[in-house]
């Protein structure tokens, strides 16, 4: 393999782990397993292989896993309830969610779930035969599932790059651009804004950010990666 077929090889392990690593916060209640991978060495070096043009705003982000892994180091149970209680506050109610984490939400005046922009994310889903995990309870375009979805997708690109078919390649990345644009990179920066004035900002808040810086990042790199196949 080439050098820069190593790099393509890193790039697309590290935006599948990413991808993974933000689906998994934001689609699951935390727990010590998931706090520990949140703060561990593989993370931070994720992280870091992102370009460095946004360093600083990943450099906060690193404080924050660093002062998250120290709560763990010294109270793990407490730290985990008030992850917990955060992550209710946040992304389950039973009281209305500061931010909803539901595109649907920031692109209609109703501020309503389950619209026509649902369906879209659905249809896009089904030409790939993936289907949430909560279908049909729960709605097609909440953040954790666009963050699966984009899981899924990077695994089929690692598996179509191994298997050296760049035409499949350049084809799954050219939707995922596609995905990004017209639905995730739409209400992330919304999301990201409405969650940052919440009263609670243990990590939430914090990993909204980071997804948003995230996605930004990703969909540069995506263009500059179909223009080398």
């Amino acid at each position: 393999m080439t050098k820069q077929n190593d790099g393509i090889a890193i790039f697309l392990a590290n935006r599948h782990y990413l991808y993974g690593l933000l689906q998994h916060i934001f689609g699951h209640e935390p727990s010590i397993e998931l706090i520990e991978v949140i703060v561990s060495e593989h993370t931070r070096k994720a992280l870091k292989l992102l370009p460095d043009e946004d360093e600083y705003e990943l450099d906060d982000c690193l404080v924050v896993l660093e002062e998250l892994k120290q709560a763990i180091a010294t109270g793990a149970e407490d730290t985990l309830d008030k992850l917990k209680s955060e992550y209710t506050y946040l992304m389950l109610g039973p009281n209305k969610l500061p931010a909803p984490p539901w595109e649907s939400v920031y692109l209609t005046d109703e501020r309503m779930i389950f619209q026509e922009n649902t369906l879209r994310v659905r249809r896009t889903y089904l030409e790939y035969q993936f289907l949430p995990a909560n279908y049909p309870h729960e709605a097609d375009d909440h953040l954790a599932l666009e963050l699966d979805f984009l899981t899924h997708l990077a695994k089929l690109t690692q598996e179509a790059f191994e298997a050296e078919n760049l035409e499949e390649v350049k084809r799954l990345l050219a939707d995922q651009k596609a995905f990004l644009a017209e639905h995730l990179l739409v209400w992330i920066g919304d999301f990201a804004e409405q969650i940052q004035l919440s009263k609670t900002h243990h990590l939430y808040p914090q990993m909204a950010s980071l997804t948003e810086q995230v996605l930004k990042i990703d969909a540069a790199a995506l263009d500059e990666l179909i223009s080398l196949l």
